[in-house]
């Protein structure tokens, strides 16, 4: 019916229920939308798209992998990143990546590999940031410390740690 579900460890609020602390063996509803296209789970951190495009992310943001620009250490309930035209999001261990409508990719969080694809401009994006200037990415994978992308042409990019040849 296009509603959401999470369960498991909340100590973070990364199941987007609120704050309790408390581990929930039964799927618990996020909010009361029934539109959802698309959810992924990081290490403590969730991100999902209802139909309008919308990018919601919730859980542990202490390296900024929820994208909305607070500096807060979690949040709890789901909080909304940047505009309407996502189409798919990857989260990783403490980053997250994601593609727009015109094909542009997008990534924020922990950057001590280069995991966002931004080469070593900070340790920490706050916010979505553009990966280069192409609008030909077509699927996005976020692991634990990197990224691997694939484009129109099939071609497949990777970036970020490579301690045990991930790339």
């Amino acid at each position: 019916d296009g509603s959401l579900w999470c369960w498991g460890m909340n100590e973070l609020g990364q199941l987007g229920i609120g704050y309790d602390n408390l581990f929930k063996k039964l799927p618990q509803q996020v909010g009361t939308d029934t539109d959802w296209k698309v959810v992924d789970t990081g290490w403590l951190h969730t991100c999902a798209i209802p139909n309008d495009g919308a990018l919601w992310c919730w859980g542990l943001n202490y390296y900024g992998q929820i994208g909305n620009g607070q500096m807060t250490f979690q949040e709890n309930v789901p909080v909304k990143v940047g505009t309407n035209d996502w189409l798919t999001v990857t989260a990783g261990k403490s980053h997250t990546c994601a593609i727009k409508s015109d094909g542009s990719m997008w990534c924020w969080g922990r950057n001590n590999f280069g995991q966002l694809g931004l080469g070593y401009i900070s340790r920490h994006q706050w916010t979505p940031m553009q990966v280069g200037t192409g609008t030909d990415w077509t699927k996005v994978e976020a692991g634990y410390d990197y990224t691997c992308a694939l484009k129109t042409d099939k071609s497949l990019w990777c970036w970020g740690a490579n301690t045990t040849g991930q790339l």
